[in-house]
């Protein structure tokens, strides 16, 4: 996580991203864009004010890299930028029940990229820093876990919950009383499911943001009407002149008789997985084929369901994705729904 703080903290970041930080609400998460001045994605990240500073949430393998990034840029800007992934936890809480939990920590659940924050008392045990603001929690909601991917009756309500490193152990014991905890990878199909992309070091400039359907309503990651920021001349053009031929999919990788997602079929690539992945995971950066065996897609991110099964968020070829049979890793890769429409093109 990064933390911008200064004077000029607001309109340095206005300049760099893909969306119109100046006119986010205080109380409002945004999902934003960071471009190379090719339009090609360096990471997506989430944004949210924390009393006079601007936190960015992205994935720890490109932090650093992107705060040296920006800090190229900053000038004779008056800004601070730190990386304060080291002061500060993310828990993930998801389920009906997780709204008690998060009022038992003195917040309000709140609703889909809205924010909501609590003060100092609201932190068991904290300790560490004095400064203003360092004990208070904040709850960040998403986009519900749709129903479908769990055949439920409603969508499932997802949080974020920020935690100062010296609370976390009394809050997860208020959470853990309340919920049943899941592992890393539970929550990352989640986050695959809702069709909202993360650029990795694997994933890096490999698209522009239209790819990974971050102009779509339901993501609102792209402004086209604020000012200049790295790529954008290249992302206007993509928008106002060009029919977008490439988007992000879900697909699905069935499991085996086994509960294990297939081994390829004869002749097929071996399937790569991150590590501690589940067998048949393929990592982000990995080649989707076509019935030919031609690549016409990247993985962008991939989880196990829990019904064993493999979900993946890819991009491709729109032709190749309504039309082909497509496969990773020699594993068959069946359609899923996105749960939100496409943008017109």
């Amino acid at each position: 996580m990064l933390q911008l703080d200064g004077d000029d903290a607001l309109r340095f970041l206005h300049s760099q991203t893909t969306n119109d930080v100046l006119q986010q609400p205080l109380d409002a998460a945004r999902w934003h864009g960071y471009c190379s001045p090719k339009g090609r994605l360096l990471a997506t990240m989430l944004a949210w004010r924390a009393d006079a500073s601007i936190r960015l949430l992205l994935p720890d393998s490109v932090a650093e890299t992107i705060r040296k990034r920006l800090a190229m840029f900053v000038l004779r800007s008056k800004v601070r930028i730190a990386n304060e992934s080291g002061a500060l936890v993310v828990l993930g809480v998801m389920g009906a029940a997780g709204a008690d939990a998060l009022a038992r920590l003195q917040l309000v659940a709140p609703a889909p990229m809205k924010v909501a924050v609590a003060d100092g008392a609201s932190a068991p045990h904290s300790s560490g820093s004095d400064e203003p603001g360092a004990h208070r929690l904040t709850a960040i909601g998403l986009p519900p876990l749709p129903a479908a991917a769990v055949e439920a009756t409603a969508d499932v309500p997802r949080w974020l919950l920020v935690v100062p490193v010296g609370a976390v152990e009394g809050v997860w014991q208020v959470l853990r009383a309340r919920l049943a905890p899941i592992d890393s990878r539970g929550w990352r199909w989640t986050d695959v499911r809702s069709g909202i992309a993360s650029i990795v070091p694997a994933t890096s400039e490999q698209f522009v943001p239209q790819m990974l359907n971050l102009e779509a309503d339901a993501i609102g990651a792209v402004s086209f009407t604020k000012g200049c920021y790295p790529g954008q001349e290249v992302v206007a053009r993509s928008h106002y002149l060009g029919k977008t031929k490439r988007r992000a999919f879900l697909g699905r990788i069935a499991a085996g008789p086994g509960g294990e997602a297939r081994q390829p079929s004869p002749g097929g690539t071996p399937p790569e997985s991150s590590s501690g992945g589940a067998p048949g995971e393929p990592i982000p950066g990995s080649d989707v084929v076509d019935a030919s065996g031609q690549p016409v897609g990247l993985v962008v991110a991939a989880a196990p369901s829990p019904d064993g099964d493999i979900d993946v968020l890819y991009e491709a070829q729109v032709a190749a994705a309504n039309e082909d049979a497509l496969a990773v890793g020699g594993q068959a890769l069946l359609p899923l729904a996105l749960p939100y429409p496409l943008p017109a093109t």
